[in-house]
């Protein structure tokens, strides 16, 4: 076995004499007698050896403390601290350069030795450790994900290389720096500080894990980029209350999401316009309606998606006039049981031209369901109460408020009065008692007309 390398540094001669032959004697290689802290430093680096035994009181204007810190530091090589001294102060001082071991004067050649054994032991346990960490890192550093961990107060402890690109600096840079610090000279144009500190807080406090679905960031040229993060509470066994962090780039998601509900969107317009060429009148109210609704659910604070969804039913809930004879939707006098039973049929037919398409809302469904009632007096299927979608119950609203304030071919405009009392008298009877209610506020607050 090849005999490893060890410096003494040691000011008493007959001391550091005695050592060297005791460590030939055990089959160890001794390359000089150091007696000096800066030469210790300078010659540590120059013969890079397996182990130094650093005597803590030496000659020079630096002790073996400091210089053990700046050895272990620069070159990584392990230290067996050497005192006469065992002074707590000391020894609390010399705990602080991460040393492999203590050595106290005078002591047995068999201690000397299973110390020094002990020390590389752990020294190579430390190697294997800080490859294994630096294995990780690399494997982390590849992953086009933002990971992270931070602390309580949001110091990074550990970062990879791609949000340290987001920060505009290396991973080193940001260990022990916070959001705010990092934020001046960062890529990103704005971040919301407050927000992620209460976030990272209800992780660590509350123990549990966050999902934030989507978040944007605006970077300083102006791109918008789009997140999903995932917080975890962690159980570090050297810093306690720190989080995992883990932000996966959703943008080229959401600009397909974009581009599919613009694609969307015009397949509606394209519905929309060929019901107009029809039926004019139809088309105008299916656009009102549409303004209507979308005011009703900001008022209602209805889920965005669902929201989504509302506006795209509303502005095509009766394409399915389109196969109703327009001399029946135009007729000016009263219509007939068999012309009104055919206006009846326009949900079903609505429904089965937009369950061909595959959007991500049940559009088909709300416009099957935009003629139920409350009361299960409406129709196709004679619905009740929460059987029928909020989006409908939106729709059946406005719908009737529409109808009621626009001019027809077969009358005229009966007025806003009118429609507002008639939502309010068939409140809980035939329309939902929360939509009507925040139809009558947008209305008598001033905060929505139908255009002209």
């Amino acid at each position: 076995m090849e005999s490893k390398t060890i410096l003494i540094v040691e000011d008493e001669k007959i001391i550091a004499e005695d050592i060297k032959n005791t460590l030939i004697k055990f089959n160890y290689t001794i390359p000089e007698i150091i007696t000096s802290g800066e030469k210790a430093i300078r010659r540590a680096e120059e013969l890079m050896p397996d182990l130094i035994l650093m005597d803590i009181m030496i000659e020079g204007s630096i002790n073996g403390i400091v210089a053990a810190k700046q050895i272990y530091h620069d070159f990584g090589i392990p230290i067996v601290f050497l005192t006469a001294y065992a002074d707590e102060n000391i020894l609390e001082q010399a705990t602080e350069s991460s040393p492999f071991g203590y050595l106290i004067k005078p002591f047995e050649d068999r201690e000397l030795r299973a110390t020094i054994e002990m020390a590389f032991y752990k020294s190579k346990m430390e190697k294997r450790l800080r490859r294994n960490r630096n294995f990780l890192l690399k494997i982390i550093d590849t992953v086009p994900n933002n990971i992270f961990v931070k602390d309580k107060v949001g110091k990074y402890l550990m970062v990879n290389d791609s949000i340290a690109d987001l920060y505009n600096t290396t991973p080193k840079e940001m260990i022990g720096k916070t959001d705010k610090d990092l934020i001046a000279k960062s890529k990103i144009k704005e971040l919301d500080l407050l927000s992620i500190a209460e976030d990272d807080l209800n992780v660590i406090k509350g123990k549990k894990k966050v999902l934030t679905p989507e978040e944007s960031l605006t970077l300083h040229d102006g791109k918008k980029i789009w997140f999903q993060t995932t917080k975890v509470p962690l159980d570090s066994p050297d810093i306690p209350d720190v989080l995992l962090g883990v932000s996966i780039d959703i943008t080229a998601l959401k600009d397909s999401f974009y581009r599919l509900q613009k694609l969307m969107e015009e397949t509606v317009n394209g519905l929309v316009s060929a019901v107009e060429k029809r039926d004019p009148y139809t088309a105008g109210h299916q656009r009102r309606v549409s303004l209507l609704t979308s005011a009703i659910a900001v008022k209602m604070d209805l889920d965005k998606t669902k929201a989504d969804g509302l506006r795209i039913a509303s502005m095509v809930h009766d394409i399915g006039k389109i196969y109703v004879p327009s001399e029946i939707l135009s007729k000016p006098g009263k219509l007939t049981n068999a012309e009104f039973d055919l206006i009846k049929t326009h949900p079903m037919a609505g429904f089965e031209i937009l369950s061909t398409i595959n959007f991500p809302w049940p559009v088909a469904e709300i416009v099957l369901q935009h003629k139920e009632r409350k009361d299960g007096s409406g129709y196709p299927r004679g619905l009740k109460d929460k059987e029928i979608l909020i989006e409908a119950r939106i729709i059946s609203v406005a719908d009737v408020v529409e109808a009621i304030v626009s001019h027809r071919p077969y009358r005229p405009s009966l007025g806003m009065e009118f429609a507002l009392n008639e939502i309010a008298s068939n409140k809980r009877i035939l329309y939902d008692e929360d939509v009507v209610d925040a139809c009558l506020d947008l209305f008598e607050n001033n905060e929505f007309s139908f255009s002209e």
